[in-house]
């Protein structure tokens, strides 16, 4: 079982750093244009993830904005 503090850290974060919304809901994928973004696909300012880049965030679609889920990927063609 996951340690209570590890989800009072998460939402420490998300409190503590502005969430920038980068791709709106319904926007296309700048790669992949048939790619159509259900949710609002945004990161944390200031923060930096494994890709060097923000902490993703998927915003829902529920009115009350708390973090109810997390995903963890792991590329495993460039795992060592």
């Amino acid at each position: 079982m996951v340690d209570a503090r590890f989800w009072q850290f998460l939402d420490e974060l998300i409190a503590t750093h502005k969430l920038v919304i980068d791709r709106p809901r319904g926007s296309a994928h700048p790669r992949h244009p048939s790619l159509i973004y259900p949710l609002d696909y945004a990161y944390l300012e200031d923060t930096t993830a494994a890709d060097g880049a923000g902490i993703d965030v998927w915003v829902g679609s529920l009115p009350d904005k708390t973090l109810n889920a997390i995903a963890c990927t792991v590329d495993l063609l460039s795992f060592r």
